[in-house]
Protein backbone atom coordinates (compact mmCIF):
# COMPACT_ATOMS: atom_id res chain seq x y z
CA UNK A 1 0.00 0.00 0.00
CA UNK A 2 1.56 3.70 -0.62
CA UNK A 3 0.63 6.42 0.84
CA UNK A 4 -0.03 7.33 4.66
CA UNK A 5 -3.41 7.37 5.58
CA UNK A 6 -5.16 10.75 4.85
CA UNK A 7 -7.19 12.09 7.63
CA UNK A 8 -10.48 14.12 7.98
CA UNK A 9 -8.14 17.57 8.04
CA UNK A 10 -6.27 16.15 4.68
CA UNK A 11 -9.35 15.70 2.80
CA UNK A 12 -11.72 18.58 4.22
CA UNK A 13 -9.79 21.26 1.88
CA UNK A 14 -8.19 18.99 -0.58
CA UNK A 15 -7.78 19.60 -4.33
CA UNK A 16 -9.95 17.43 -7.36
CA UNK A 17 -8.02 14.39 -7.28
CA UNK A 18 -7.63 12.63 -10.85
CA UNK A 19 -6.67 8.94 -11.38
CA UNK A 20 -5.98 6.55 -13.89
CA UNK A 21 -6.10 5.30 -16.72
CA UNK A 22 -7.81 2.19 -15.08
CA UNK A 23 -8.95 -0.64 -17.21
CA UNK A 24 -11.85 -3.13 -16.21
CA UNK A 25 -10.63 -6.46 -18.07
CA UNK A 26 -12.98 -8.33 -19.21
CA UNK A 27 -11.48 -11.46 -17.49
CA UNK A 28 -11.55 -9.67 -14.29
CA UNK A 29 -15.36 -9.41 -15.49
CA UNK A 30 -15.79 -12.89 -15.84
CA UNK A 31 -13.92 -13.63 -12.37
CA UNK A 32 -16.09 -10.89 -10.48
CA UNK A 33 -18.83 -11.92 -12.11
CA UNK A 34 -18.59 -15.58 -10.93
CA UNK A 35 -17.45 -14.84 -7.29
CA UNK A 36 -20.26 -12.32 -6.68
CA UNK A 37 -22.75 -14.26 -9.01
CA UNK A 38 -24.17 -11.02 -10.43
CA UNK A 39 -24.57 -12.75 -13.87
CA UNK A 40 -27.79 -10.53 -14.92
CA UNK A 41 -27.99 -11.16 -19.10
CA UNK A 42 -26.33 -7.30 -19.98
CA UNK A 43 -23.45 -8.17 -17.47
CA UNK A 44 -22.77 -11.90 -18.51
CA UNK A 45 -23.61 -11.69 -22.16
CA UNK A 46 -22.45 -9.79 -25.51
CA UNK A 47 -25.92 -11.31 -27.37
CA UNK A 48 -28.01 -10.29 -25.14
CA UNK A 49 -26.39 -6.78 -24.33
CA UNK A 50 -26.51 -6.27 -28.44
CA UNK A 51 -30.46 -6.80 -28.01
CA UNK A 52 -30.40 -4.12 -25.73
CA UNK A 53 -28.18 -1.37 -27.57
CA UNK A 54 -25.23 -1.58 -25.93
CA UNK A 55 -21.88 -2.39 -28.18
CA UNK A 56 -21.28 -5.59 -25.66
CA UNK A 57 -21.72 -6.77 -22.58
CA UNK A 58 -21.02 -3.70 -19.58
CA UNK A 59 -19.51 -3.58 -16.29
CA UNK A 60 -21.91 -3.52 -12.98
CA UNK A 61 -22.23 -0.34 -11.44
CA UNK A 62 -21.06 -1.43 -7.85
CA UNK A 63 -17.71 -2.95 -9.84
CA UNK A 64 -17.23 0.71 -11.03
CA UNK A 65 -17.32 1.89 -7.49
CA UNK A 66 -15.19 -1.06 -5.90
CA UNK A 67 -12.36 -0.39 -8.66
CA UNK A 68 -12.19 3.00 -8.51
CA UNK A 69 -11.97 2.72 -4.43
CA UNK A 70 -9.61 0.36 -4.30
CA UNK A 71 -6.99 2.55 -6.90
CA UNK A 72 -7.37 5.52 -4.60
CA UNK A 73 -5.95 3.03 -2.29
CA UNK A 74 -3.17 1.60 -3.82
CA UNK A 75 -1.96 4.57 -5.63
CA UNK A 76 -3.03 7.42 -3.68
CA UNK A 77 -3.58 6.83 -0.01
CA UNK A 78 -6.06 4.64 2.20
CA UNK A 79 -8.69 6.88 4.03
CA UNK A 80 -9.23 6.66 7.93
CA UNK A 81 -12.85 5.87 6.99
CA UNK A 82 -14.76 4.52 9.97
CA UNK A 83 -17.99 4.90 8.68
CA UNK A 84 -20.07 5.52 5.24
CA UNK A 85 -23.25 7.83 5.91
CA UNK A 86 -24.21 7.63 1.99
CA UNK A 87 -23.85 6.48 -1.46
CA UNK A 88 -25.16 6.53 -4.63
CA UNK A 89 -24.18 6.83 -8.10
CA UNK A 90 -26.20 7.78 -11.12
CA UNK A 91 -24.63 5.75 -14.34
CA UNK A 92 -24.96 8.36 -17.47
CA UNK A 93 -23.77 5.49 -20.04
CA UNK A 94 -22.27 2.08 -20.52
CA UNK A 95 -18.15 1.36 -19.81
CA UNK A 96 -17.55 -1.82 -21.30
CA UNK A 97 -15.16 -4.25 -20.82
CA UNK A 98 -11.49 -3.57 -21.88
CA UNK A 99 -12.02 0.15 -22.33
CA UNK A 100 -9.41 2.71 -20.19
CA UNK A 101 -11.38 5.23 -18.05
CA UNK A 102 -9.93 8.21 -15.34
CA UNK A 103 -11.88 9.28 -12.41
CA UNK A 104 -11.73 12.18 -10.16
CA UNK A 105 -12.77 12.40 -6.81
CA UNK A 106 -13.93 16.10 -5.31
CA UNK A 107 -14.79 17.37 -2.11
CA UNK A 108 -17.94 19.12 -1.90
CA UNK A 109 -18.37 19.82 1.93
CA UNK A 110 -16.53 19.04 5.11
CA UNK A 111 -17.60 19.22 8.73
CA UNK A 112 -16.46 18.68 11.68
CA UNK A 113 -18.32 16.08 14.19
CA UNK A 114 -16.53 16.46 17.38
CA UNK A 115 -12.97 16.29 18.34
CA UNK A 116 -12.99 12.79 17.12
CA UNK A 117 -14.90 12.83 13.65
CA UNK A 118 -15.65 14.68 10.52
CA UNK A 119 -18.13 14.36 7.38
CA UNK A 120 -16.67 14.74 4.05
CA UNK A 121 -19.11 14.57 0.89
CA UNK A 122 -17.43 13.67 -1.97
CA UNK A 123 -18.29 13.54 -5.80
CA UNK A 124 -16.79 10.85 -8.37
CA UNK A 125 -17.05 11.01 -12.09
CA UNK A 126 -15.80 8.65 -13.81
CA UNK A 127 -14.80 9.78 -17.38
CA UNK A 128 -13.31 8.92 -21.07
CA UNK A 129 -9.90 10.34 -22.59
CA UNK A 130 -12.61 13.09 -23.94
CA UNK A 131 -13.55 13.80 -19.91
CA UNK A 132 -17.06 12.19 -20.87
CA UNK A 133 -18.71 11.02 -17.87
CA UNK A 134 -19.44 7.22 -17.54
CA UNK A 135 -20.64 7.36 -13.86
CA UNK A 136 -21.00 9.92 -11.49
CA UNK A 137 -21.00 9.01 -7.41
CA UNK A 138 -21.49 10.96 -4.11
CA UNK A 139 -20.30 9.93 -1.29
CA UNK A 140 -20.66 10.99 2.53
CA UNK A 141 -18.35 9.31 5.04
CA UNK A 142 -17.21 9.73 8.39
CA UNK A 143 -13.11 9.71 8.91
CA UNK A 144 -11.04 10.22 12.12
CA UNK A 145 -9.75 13.44 12.86
CA UNK A 146 -5.91 13.52 12.72
CA UNK A 147 -5.54 14.47 16.69
CA UNK A 148 -7.73 11.29 17.04
CA UNK A 149 -5.98 9.00 15.29
CA UNK A 150 -5.09 5.57 16.91
CA UNK A 151 -1.81 4.30 18.40
CA UNK A 152 0.57 2.48 16.07
CA UNK A 153 -0.01 -1.68 16.61
CA UNK A 154 2.81 -4.15 15.59
CA UNK A 155 -0.15 -6.91 14.23
CA UNK A 156 -3.48 -8.06 13.90
CA UNK A 157 -5.93 -9.33 15.68
CA UNK A 158 -7.34 -12.47 15.18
Amino acid sequence: MSGTVKYWEDLAEAPVRRFGPLVFGGALLDQLLDLMGERHPVHDSDDFAHGTDRRQRIVPGGFIHSITSGWVVQHGAPAAIVGMRRLSWDFVRPLYPDTPFWFTTRTDRAAEIDDRLGLVETTRRVLDENDRVYAIGRMSVVLLRRAARPAATTGRKH
